[in-house]
């Protein structure tokens, strides 16, 4: 297959969503009875996104920087969990701090907002469970402030991953992969119409992954079904209706990781397999996701969308925490302690979205805006089992066979915390043609908030109000070079607890960019970007405890809380990317970042961030062998550190060479060998705490794919 690299967004936000409905390609002679049949077909080709500013604007045109990574850079590369994926995507940056919970961050801050198919609400700042990518098209990336997105503007940016829709054609695929770790996946992919017309279709994926670590007792096994159903029920009414089930099941997992510093201030070294785990531990997790859509074609200038998601979530864990009280001892090893912990999760989440797109002439010049609706809804429910045993002094680090403490005896659970929060949105933009080259885009979301809940006892009940509005412009000074800027404000309510064990309220701020986007031939897109983001009462973590101040000798209220301060962060930076095909042989995708990030006293902040960083993905299809492909990955970071009691924890600039070599046997069967960290580099997963693992050593995989 030949790649090609498209500057349309799928649909970036559910509330903003334009289920494109194309009629342009009918023949003027059709017959009526035929409208509907090529209006879904046609739909299914042309699906448009709304873009960062929900106007249906393809990425020359967005005043914000995007990256899309298409399903056959996920497949050619095996980036099968967003994990791996988010590693090789410009600007984005993967703190992998425990083996089942990751944070993401874009910009210098964290990203909160995870969209499909544009649905969806800030979840946090951690993400839990490992997500396979098997049932998404493409992932899209949109950097910088957020607001009219998400309503609540937060300066990293927002990531929307678009669901695989029927085709217009009967296919069939499967692939299966086996490699280093024991590591085993089989996918099928089946599409097909439902009608010989053609306006109904379906298509479903399934996805079966088992597989061990580098890390000692840690295995994943997860199971996935996605089902989708699209058609016309009129010449004017579409509908699409789904459901996606992932099951995701660890065992041998962290909750922390391995200390990375000696009392004496000395930064360990110990073998890339070492744990903390216990064999008993696991960390489950189950999400579903059922969802409608409904488009109405009002007519050749106005589309009506409604869009239903219910997601149910739930979280099953029995963990083993190793810290310690006065530090690692580097001569015995000594100095650790147990706290086991097991807890459950149940969220349920109902977002109900509905969009008013169109365009209208005036001046001689034609203009796009969109109004919306959304409506969410999220409970949770947190569980806690008190350990009635298991708080040992732990034996001397490294060398743990998993077996040291064995499993707890559970008290009965008790609630330990629920959330009740509703938010609404109502929102509004347009693209306002000035010129024929020159674009205004204005935008506004105003936000409803409303947080009741609870966390061991404390309260951390919100009610807000907030706004976000969005300034942007596009110029295209000749043809194909665009200069484009954009403003938004920053409001974000967040749920964290201060010192006092009260809300630590909004963080507020603004967020500035501007760039230019040069088209060349081939559909080569180069971009560069300059970014500023300024945030006051930014949620900085200070340590666990129960409240009272005191740091008690008894380990059992020292870790009820986790508290928080208000910090205030200044964030200055560029990008530079590049995407597509620069001849006939070679597609590349990749680009450079880099940051500055101070606080108010004009101290370096969030140290654990790198500050440059390098992405490249580069795809070689020579002409001399057509049936041959391959492709190099390559991922640069520059140096980080986090300052603990003890001393630095640093981790120097390392660089990451992976790649992969394809073979096609016909038209219908493929090999591909797939290899990762080829040099074998030595690192760590992350230095946002004083605990870490190492990242994976050299891996590979070999995999079969048939294609009908």
């Amino acid at each position: 297959m030949t790649k090609k690299q498209i500057f349309a967004l799928s649909p970036i936000m559910l509330a903003f969503g334009l289920h494109a409905q194309t009629t342009e390609s009918a023949q003027t002679d059709t017959a009526q009875d035929d409208v509907e049949v090529i209006r879904i077909v046609e739909s299914r080709i042309q699906r448009v996104s709304s873009g960062a500013t929900g106007l249906g604007l393809d990425s020359f045109d967005t005043p914000q920087s995007l990256s899309i990574i298409e399903d056959d850079t996920i497949a050619n590369y095996n980036l099968f969990d967003i994990n791996s994926l988010f590693k090789q995507v410009v600007g984005i940056n993967v703190d992998q701090s425990e083996t089942d919970r990751t944070y993401f961050n874009a910009r210098g801050f964290d990203i909160t907002s995870m969209h499909i198919d544009g649905s969806g609400i800030p979840f946090g700042d951690i993400f839990v469970g490992d997500l396979d990518t098997a049932m998404y098209e493409k992932i899209e990336f949109i950097r910088g402030s957020n607001g009219l997105i998400t309503g609540l503007g937060n300066p990293s940016g927002t990531v929307n991953y678009v669901r695989k829709r029927p085709g217009n054609e009967k296919q069939a695929s499967v692939s299966l992969t086996a490699g280093r770790w024991n590591n085993f996946r089989a996918v099928a992919d089946v599409s097909t119409p439902l009608t010989e017309s053609g306006s109904w279709a379906a298509r479903a994926v399934v996805v079966y992954q088992d597989k061990d670590s580098w890390l000692n007792h840690y295995s994943n096994n997860r199971t996935i079904f996605y089902g989708v159903v699209d058609g016309q029920i009129s010449d004017a009414l579409t509908v699409t209706f789904g459901y996606s089930h992932q099951d995701n099941n660890s065992d041998g997992v962290t909750w922390g990781a391995v200390p990375q510093i000696y009392s004496d201030g000395t930064q360990v070294d110990f073998d890339e397999s070492t744990t903390t785990a216990m064999d008993w531990t696991y960390w489950d997790t189950l999400n579903q996701t059922a969802f409608a859509e409904v488009s109405w074609f009002i007519n050749d200038n106005l589309n009506f969308t409604s869009k239903v998601n219910y997601i149910n979530y739930e979280d099953q864990s029995e963990l083993f925490y190793a810290y310690y009280n006065t530090g690692l001892d580097s001569s015995t090893g000594l100095g650790m302690l147990g706290y086991p912990g097991k807890f459950t999760a149940d969220d349920k989440t109902l977002i109900w979205d509905n969009n008013l797109q169109g365009t209208f002439e005036a001046w001689g010049l034609e203009h796009t805006f969109n109004l919306g609706v959304s409506l969410a809804d999220a409970e949770t429910s947190d569980m806690d089992f008190g350990a009635l045993s298991g708080f040992d002094v732990m034996p001397a680090l490294p060398n743990w066979t998993g077996t040291e403490v064995a499993r707890p005896t559970w008290a009965d659970p008790y609630q330990a915390g629920f959330t009740d929060i509703t938010l609404n949105r109502y929102y509004g933009a347009l693209q306002l043609a000035v010129t024929e080259d020159f674009d205004f885009v204005l935008g506004a979301s105003f936000v409803d908030y409303e947080n009741e809940g609870e966390s061991w006892g404390a309260s951390t009940s919100t009610t807000e109000d907030g706004s976000s509005p969005y300034i942007g412009f596009t110029w295209e000074v000749w043809e194909d070079l665009n200069f484009y800027g954009s403003y938004s404000d920053i409001y974000q309510p967040q749920y964290y607890l201060n010192e006092d064990l009260e809300p630590l309220g909004s963080a507020e701020g603004r967020s500035y960019e501007l760039g230019v986007k040069k088209r060349l031939d081939n559909n080569l897109l180069i971009s560069f970007a300059v970014f500023r983001t300024e945030q006051e009462n930014l949620y900085e973590f200070i340590e666990y405890g129960d409240g009272d101040g005191i740091d008690d000798d008894d380990y059992s209220d020292d870790f009820n809380y986790a508290l928080y301060r208000g910090v205030t962060v200044d964030s200055n930076g560029f990008e530079l990317e590049v995407s597509g095909q620069v001849s006939d042989e070679w597609f590349v995708q990749g680009g450079f970042t880099a940051l500055t990030m101070d606080d108010e006293a004009g101290n370096e902040a969030r140290t654990f961030i790198p500050r440059r960083t390098l992405k490249l993905l580069a795809d070689y299809t020579p002409s001399w062998e057509e049936k041959l492909k391959a492709g190099v990955s390559l991922r640069w970071q520059s140096e980080t550190y986090f300052t603990t009691g003890f001393g630095r924890i640093s981790q120097d600039a390392y660089a990451l060479l992976g790649g992969y070599v394809q073979y096609s046997v016909n038209e219908q069967i493929s090999v591909s060998l797939n290899l990762d960290n080829i040099l074998n580099e030595d690192y760590l997963s992350s230095v946002r705490t004083e605990q870490a693992f190492v990242g994976s050593p050299v891996n590979y995989s070999l995999s079969l794919h048939w294609n009908y």
